[in-house]
């Protein structure tokens, strides 16, 4: 049975939609409301709250960014596919196709078992995106669901307030950013923020509630100053105080080391206006009437975010040595702020124009990097660093604008623009001048790239660079021209754990093994290690630091270490970037050790990488660690690998 209160809130969210869309389907809302609510009867919120109560609340906030009826339809849906026996057909006959798919794009993985949790939601998310880029609207209804959850947080435990606030801060908060809707995205960061750091949190309303009365009659000071000089211009502007958000005030104190105070003080200003024109007027006008601070400007109009932000940033020293902050915009950029992309969506849920698809391009960044992405970590990793962390704005020599993750760098800037040239980029001009590649670029910077056919990929350019595009695909150009199978047999013999002439040793429960060491870390003599135990008897060695290694499960893990005192037939393989000389140093340097090298051959594998091999018979551990440390301080020196035999093995070398 449906009770009063429930009753009342269905219809204020009807009422709110007949507002925006008096031609809506509302018996279907209707329908969607009595099924969502016969299906919750029995189901309570941690709160205690009727289960729909959260549907309800849910569907309101969309009402509040004008959602057409079909995203109210599947917000009151949202959860029971998740929480009940209903399935996707029995959606589908009662709701149709469409409503059906919102709902499912929303429902979490709940179904399949997984790992952990970290493995299951972040498979969620990749599930979710991929219904997204077929229809935004998934996206929408989700951040709504996820505001309510959010003001409903303190019912939780501690422990997951902090696991979902920090989600909601690496994940939900910057993709309301994405789309656009700022009253979503303050919303978030700030109830996240409350949870995560709860005393800097208290110290911030404690502080705001002493300085509010102070602070409010400053701004409106301000405001009359404004509101004067634009009436003089004859230019019809809407001048407000600029609501000061805690989390925003937080990362502004870690980023450029200043106190609460300091930030605090800073007065905001939003000046909203009717036309482009008129924005740049005010923007000289307010240049004329205090002084701006340097380096303080961004032109958002011209060069607009890619959650289509538009505005015009400044800062000025105002009355009496106060700084002021100050944007500029029109009414249509303002929506487009609050809004963003749901206010480019009309009531059927159809695009309004062809820009509104390039705007959303970053969708499909997603998409395709789901196909490219081998495991959930390097998605995941994709969207915290590439597509969700701030952002700077660099141009080409040709002015194309191009938008990287802060704290990128001229390789990351090469790969965005093309593989090819990311994987011979040899150097960058940024501004007119050489810099070195390591260079991290900042707003507004001009970067010419060169090039050399003869240039390859290095590995020390994955210490360097910031996006995951760019580290994916030096990776992957290593991976395809260094690996080579390493591989050779331990033998146990009467209970001890190895004999003489292995380098590895391993834990005596395993009965002669075939070890191999892994391809995706290479791990080298005196590399701490770790083992795993295959189906078939194998031992594959991995560096104790390998990502591959911390995220293989269901196999066992074996204690391995390098034995000390081996003396065998060890081949060396080294791979490098050809040049003049190359393979007399390397033989010079193995020399100059005093080891007897007993084989040498070189080959060419692609147009400029070479490999040199050599076999030779060190008198221990430390010595061959010695010749391979000596080996990779040669330039132009990529990789090396190493391969022990019986004695004789390497006759026909």
């Amino acid at each position: 049975m449906i009770n009063v209160k429930m009753a009342l809130h269905i219809k204020q969210i009807i009422r709110k939609v007949k507002g925006y869309a008096p031609e809506a389907d509302f018996e279907l809302i209707k329908k969607a409301f009595e099924f969502a609510s016969e299906v919750h009867k029995d189901q309570k919120r941690a709160s205690g709250e009727p289960f729909i109560q959260h549907a309800l609340e849910t569907a309101y906030i969309l009402t509040g960014l004008k959602q057409d009826p079909t995203s109210i339809t599947a917000a009151l849906l949202h959860d029971v596919l998740e929480t009940s026996k209903v399935d996707l057909e029995e959606l589908k006959q009662k709701f149709g196709e469409e409503v059906a798919m919102l709902v499912d794009g929303v429902t979490k993985l709940s179904s399949i078992k997984y790992h952990d949790r970290q493995e299951r939601d972040a498979e969620s998310i990749r599930k979710m995106f991929l219904a997204t880029t077929k229809d935004i609207r998934v996206l929408i209804i989700k951040l709504a669901d996820k505001i309510h959850n959010m003001r409903t947080l303190s019912y939780l435990t501690e422990e997951q307030q902090k696991r979902i606030s920090q989600a909601t801060l690496d994940i939900y908060a910057p993709l309301a950013y994405r789309l656009g809707i700022a009253s979503i995205k303050w919303e978030l960061e700030d109830i996240a923020f409350k949870y995560l750091h709860p005393d800097m949190y208290a110290k911030f309303r404690e502080k705001f509630g002493k300085k509010r009365l102070h602070r409010e009659i400053e701004i409106r000071k301000l405001i009359k100053v404004v509101e004067k000089a634009l009436k003089k211009a004859n230019i019809t502007a809407k001048v407000t105080g600029r609501p000061k958000h805690f989390y925003s005030i937080y990362k502004k104190m870690l980023e450029k080391k200043r106190t609460f105070e300091e930030l605090y003080d800073l007065a905001g200003l939003r000046i909203i206006t009717d036309t482009t024109q008129h924005c740049y007027e005010i923007l000289g006008i307010i240049h004329s009437m205090w002084k701006p601070i340097p380096g303080e400007f961004d032109d958002y109009i011209a060069m607009p975010k890619a959650n289509m932000y538009q505005s015009l940033h400044t800062a000025v020293i105002g009355p009496n040595g106060q700084p002021i902050e100050i944007q500029i915009r029109t009414e249509e950029m303002h929506t487009i702020s609050e809004e963003g992309v749901a206010a480019h969506w009309d009531y059927k849920g159809v695009k309004i124009d062809d820009v509104f698809d390039k705007k959303v391009s970053w969708l499909r960044q997603i998409l395709d990097w789901q196909r490219e992405s081998k495991t959930t970590k390097e998605f995941m990793d994709f969207l915290k660093i590439d597509l969700f962390q701030d952002e700077i704005y660099v141009f080409t020599p040709k002015g194309k604008v191009i938008c990287l993750p802060k704290g990128s760098t001229p390789i990351d800037f090469a790969y965005k623009i093309h593989s090819d040239i990311g994987d011979t980029c040899t150097g960058a001009i940024v501004n007119g001048r050489i810099v070195p590649l390591r260079y991290e670029l900042k707003n507004g910077d001009i970067i010419n790239i060169t090039t050399a056919k003869n240039q390859t990929p290095k590995r020390d350019w994955l210490k360097i660079v910031k996006t995951t595009e760019a580290k994916t695909r030096i990776r992957h150009y290593l991976k395809e021209t260094e690996e080579l199978p390493i591989s050779y047999r331990s033998v146990n013999k009467q209970e001890k754990k190895v004999v003489k002439g292995d380098i590895i040793e391993v834990e005596p429960s395993v009965k002669a093994p075939l070890i191999k060491l892994a391809k995706c870390c290479h791990p080298l003599p005196g590399d701490h290690i770790t083992g795993f135990l295959t189906t078939q008897n194998h031992v594959v060695i991995h560096r104790k630091d390998c990502e591959s290694a911390n995220e293989t499960t269901g196999r066992k893990r074996l204690e391995v270490k390098w034995k000390k005192d081996f003396n065998q037939e060890t081949e060396v393989k080294i791979f490098a970037t050809d040049r003049v000389g190359l393979f007399a140093d390397v033989l010079n340097t193995i020399a100059a050790t005093g080891t007897n090298i007993m084989h040498a051959k070189g080959k060419t594998i692609t147009e400029s990488l070479v490999e040199i091999d050599f076999i030779m018979i060190p008198e221990n551990l430390d010595h061959l660690q010695d010749i391979i440390r000596r080996i990779q301080r040669l330039q132009n020196v990529s990789r090396i690998a190493i391969e022990v035999a019986e004695p004789g093995q390497h006759k026909d070398f």
